[in-house]
């Protein structure tokens, strides 16, 4: 009785372990995919700041150097009691200018073909190395054919071992007569070999002004009225032995 009361359970049992097993090893457990992780955002792309123009540059520093320059000159003429209030700087030299002679010789450089005035004050510094009686100058207010034309000649010389100057009339390359009535002497004159010495012009309608090294020498009339507007030039001339007259730091200041 007891063997055949078991057999049902042992066969049931066996059945239900079967199946058990059978669904432990055909049962599959899925994970969960990970989680992701969130992205940073790509950093912003840097704009490149705008490079400042070459030649705006240049033109910009070109203009703030010409008006240190017009202020410096400004200063000049108000030492002389010159109003700048209605004139402006027409030309400033911006290297020497050498005028070499040898021998009986004589020579003149314009400063440039477009500079010309009516009434202006010009300033320059003149340095002469010579073994000689040099003659150095500035020709102002002449005509274009500075060979064969007029013009007014500023000249500085050692005449005879003095110091001289004066202002003159030519045309057609020859003397016709002198504004100043005769050759000046002053002793503000260096006349050393290599000395520089500074000249200041105020050329107003008929009426000329010099100053020597910053010492007034006179005011001196043209009342034939020649002429009234015109070029601009070095010059330099001698007779014999070698001569060298340079010019620095000149410039022009139109008055009008």
């Amino acid at each position: 009785m007891k063997i055949r009361v078991l057999f049902p359970f042992l066969a049931l049992g066996a059945l239900v372990f079967m199946i058990g097993l059978a669904c432990e090893t055909t049962t599959t457990v899925t994970s969960a995919p990970p989680q992701t992780q969130p992205t940073a955002p790509p950093p912003p792309t840097a704009i490149p700041s705008p490079t400042p123009d070459a030649a705006a540059t240049r033109s910009a520093q070109a203009t703030q150097t010409a008006a240190v320059r017009e202020n410096e000159i400004k200063a000049i003429l108000a030492q002389y009691n010159i109003p700048t209030d209605a004139g402006h700087l027409l030309w400033d030299q911006d290297q020497p200018i050498a005028i070499t002679l040898t021998g009986p010789d004589a020579e003149f450089k314009p400063f440039a073909t477009d500079i010309r005035a009516s009434d202006f004050v010009i300033q320059t510094d003149v340095t002469w190395d010579t073994n000689s009686w040099p003659i150095c100058g500035i020709w102002f207010r002449s005509d274009s054919n500075f060979d064969a034309g007029a013009q007014y000649q500023f000249l500085f010389l050692r005449l005879s071992g003095l110091p001289a100057w004066a202002i003159e009339y030519h045309k057609y390359d020859r003397w016709v007569f002198t504004v100043t009535g005769e050759v000046k002497y002053s002793d503000a004159l260096d006349l050393n070999d290599g000395a520089t010495n500074q000249f200041l012009i105020v050329a107003d309608d008929n009426e000329f002004t010099v100053y020597i090294n910053g010492i007034r020498q006179g005011r001196y009339f043209d009342d034939s009225r020649k002429l009234s507007e015109g070029y601009f030039a070095f010059s330099g001339m001698q007779d014999s032995n070698e001569t060298t007259c340079t010019f620095d730091n000149t410039w022009i200041w139109a008055l009008k």
